[in-house]
């Protein structure tokens, strides 16, 4: 049995300047949380870039 409630979680499009993921997220904050650690994994040099993003650099979409 898992711990998790899946059923809150949903797919969201996270796109911040040129860069575009989609991630799993319960909201749009958490989307850009997963975003940001996707986007720490692909472009690892460019963490301290990222890192310093302020929410509202990020467009959230919701996939459906």
């Amino acid at each position: 049995m898992s711990t998790h409630n899946e059923s809150n979680i949903t797919h969201y499009n996270v796109q911040v300047g040129h860069w575009k993921v989609q991630v799993p997220g319960r909201d749009s904050s958490d989307a850009i949380e997963q975003a940001r650690l996707k986007l720490f994994a692909d472009m690892p040099r460019l963490w301290d870039v990222i890192s310093k993003l302020t929410a509202d650099r990020f467009t959230v979409e919701l996939v459906g």
